[in-house]
């Protein structure tokens, strides 16, 4: 299971020009602050070492925003899972996906449409950067199913 804010995305920004490491912002309809990020590891090779801005599709009010934000922590630490504004090179998907694995709020998804992506600065080149490793992916995945397990089973 994952948190999957979409439709109650505003806007934000996230910026991984300094290597291994991806901090921003976002806002969300629900929340009266913006969630900022200080996040372990790199964007995917089309937009490694630049920042982007994005904005969601959110008209209006939502009803039950309030509810489901309740419990997202304003600050996000952990580690980055598959970041990809989906452009080539494409290593995992061909549209924007932005994932992270939160120490304080678990798996976090966020899936846009092309134009709802910005990317300031310019990537690093792609023939520079290795791909991310589906192997380090995978890890990432299997040890935050290992903690929802633990949780479950009254482990600490």
């Amino acid at each position: 299971m994952a948190w999957r804010p979409n439709e109650y995305l505003i806007e934000g920004e996230l910026d991984n020009s300094t290597p291994e490491k991806v901090t921003g912002w976002m806002q969300f309809i629900g929340m009266n602050k913006k969630v900022v990020f200080d996040l372990k590891g790199d964007f995917h090779r089309d937009i490694r070492g630049a920042k982007i801005h994005f904005k969601g599709n959110s008209t209006g009010k939502k009803p039950n925003a309030k509810a489901y934000m309740n419990g997202f922590a304003r600050q996000q630490t952990g580690k980055v899972g598959d970041m990809t504004a989906g452009r080539p090179p494409q290593d995992y998907v061909d549209y924007p996906y932005f994932e992270w694995y939160s120490n304080e709020n678990g798996r976090v998804v966020l899936e846009l449409e092309q134009s709802q992506v910005e990317i300031i600065g310019t990537p690093l080149p792609s023939l520079v950067c290795e791909s991310i490793s589906r192997k380090e992916q995978n890890c990432n995945m299997s040890e935050f199913l290992q903690d929802i397990a633990r949780q479950f089973s009254g482990g600490a």
